[in-house]
């Protein structure tokens, strides 16, 4: 009689996990919101002044050091090593951060705690190490009703220690399947106005899509972030738009020896698409991302430039700065910029066409 009513509980709690599972699973699936944290500065910002220092970094949610590979890029792990890893990867962060202490900075790949940083609070992380910053953290990856542990939130991160208007989000085309047949990745921008020495400025924080067939929602994503900056260009602002742009935005002849199939992903911005005047800032010396199909060696793992900035004729720059940490940390290397202004007229628009 006992076993009877064990098995009849056992048989009840499996049903009810599996239900609790399935409703887990449709909400992530269907839930269209982002989820976004806003944290003001603890103290009144200063106005932003020339040259504005910009950094832009995929921090790969504190998981993708150099012992870490990943199984959607080829490689055999889906997460981390362990917890010992991750905080590792986060101390490194931490250290180039407050190294650096830029004016704005564009992280991707922003993590809340959750399963694939062995929930490691690396937005906190973060956050600790650019005190007297303002904040705001948008979700494109994110599940629902998921327990803590394997929970998943990441997405894009602008921290300001200057003035600005609240950083607006801006909704991108989305790819047509979603992630492991249930994550929907609600891609986006995060688009900061500010004064920059008393003159307008629009700072664009942009992640476009990898794992697209054929990059053709990559495609789509980048005529709509384009067409995006050039309005505020048109309008007389100063436009930058940073981040990882999952195309190679020129050509590299760093030294590798990883097998064509890890090169999947890798596809060229169409540079015919930019409007005259508009530039790409990149530091060609310094590799920004390396393939995950193994541990990073070296020489070995295929590295590129993916991760830069796209800046309006009106911008001038003073320098360009890949910051090469051996991808110890993360699998992308952060890039920093001095910018200033030019004067002169907005052009009427010579765009090429947008299909």
């Amino acid at each position: 009689m006992w076993l009877r009513r064990i098995l009849v509980y056992v048989s009840l709690l499996v049903m009810l996990a599996a239900l609790y599972a399935g409703a887990a699973i449709f909400v992530t699936l269907t839930d269209e919101g982002i989820p976004e944290r806003r944290e003001a500065a603890p103290s009144a910002l200063p106005a932003a002044q020339a040259p504005m220092k910009l950094m832009i970094w995929n921090i790969g949610y504190s998981g993708l050091g150099e012992e870490s590979d990943f199984q959607m890029d080829g490689g055999e792990m889906l997460r981390p090593p362990g917890r010992k890893a991750v905080e590792k990867n986060l101390a490194g962060i931490q250290t180039v951060l407050q190294e650096e202490a830029p004016d704005i900075l564009l992280m991707q790949e922003l993590a809340a705690p959750g399963f694939l940083n062995h929930t490691v609070d690396v937005l906190g992380g973060v956050k600790a190490a650019l005190p007297g910053y303002g904040m705001v953290f948008s979700s494109d990856i994110r599940t629902r009703l998921f327990p803590g542990p394997l929970s998943m939130r990441h997405g894009l991160g602008t921290f300001l220690k200057v003035a600005a208007e609240e950083t607006e989000l801006v909704r991108l085309s989305e790819e047509p399947e979603p992630i492991m047949g249930f994550i929907q990745r609600r891609y986006h921008l995060q688009v900061t106005e500010l004064e920059v020495s008393g003159q307008p400025w629009v700072i664009i924080n942009v992640h476009l899509s990898a794992f697209d067939e054929g990059a053709n929602t990559r495609m789509r994503q980048l005529r709509e972030v384009l067409d995006l900056a050039q309005s505020y260009y048109q309008r007389g602002a100063a436009v930058v738009i940073g981040g990882d742009w999952n195309m190679r935005l020129a050509q590299t002849d760093f030294a590798y020896q990883s097998a064509e199939e890890a090169l999947f992903w890798v596809h060229d911005f169409p540079q015919e698409t930019l409007r005259r005047g508009w530039q790409i800032l990149i530091d060609p010396a310094v590799p920004t991302t390396r393939t995950n199909e193994q541990p990073y060696t070296a020489g070995v793992n295929y590295t590129t430039i993916i991760d830069g900035f796209v800046a309006s004729p009106n911008v001038a720059v003073d320098e360009v700065r890949g910051i090469d940490l051996g991808f110890r940390f993360t699998d992308h290397q952060p890039v920093v910029a001095l910018l200033r202004r030019t004067d002169g007229p907005v052009p009427e628009d010579s765009s090429p066409p947008m299909d």
